[in-house]
């Protein structure tokens, strides 16, 4: 009797130490330690820079869409380089920002909306502004970032 019972325990405690090397191990993989995945952080304040037609020192802008009706600005700091083919660079002036926000607001009939893009640590890393307040942001080696296009408006006026 106790044989069994000492075989079953056996048993038992190796499934257990296989589990458990499993779930480390799954975690080790999926890198759910080192993450190197931003966000975008909606901000009353983000949006008053945009809405005062402001320009941030040191970062260099971008649109994606169309250059007269972008779907969305960002301004990147200059420490970090975009990795991207859908984001095009501009070179932004306070008159231009206020023709491409009154565009995108009028001609999609939305209410483009100010964020931070912070890094996996919650440093801001640039700036954005879309109707869209989420998408994915990704910090990499050498200092490069990249950042998800937002999606074309609806024409109809429904983001």
């Amino acid at each position: 009797m106790f044989k069994r019972k000492s075989g079953v325990t056996r048993t038992a405690s190796r499934i257990l130490r296989l589990c458990f090397i499993l779930v480390v191990g799954t975690m080790v993989l999926s890198g759910c330690g080192t993450s190197s995945n931003g966000r975008l952080q909606n901000s009353r304040e983000a949006s008053q820079i945009f809405e005062n037609n402001q320009l941030l020192p040191n970062h260099t802008y971008y649109y994606s869409g169309f250059q007269r009706i972008p779907y969305g600005i960002i301004g990147i700091d200059d420490t970090y380089t975009l990795r991207s083919r859908h984001w095009r660079p501009i070179e932004l002036n306070p008159t231009l920002l206020n023709q491409l926000k009154y565009r995108m607001t009028h001609v999609y009939s939305l209410d483009p909306r100010g964020a931070w893009i912070l890094d996996p640590e919650g440093n801001r890393v640039g700036i954005w502004y879309s109707s869209q307040s989420n998408t994915r942001v990704r910090i990499e080696k050498n200092n490069q970032i990249v950042v998800v296009t937002p999606e074309p408006p609806d024409l109809r006026g429904i983001p």
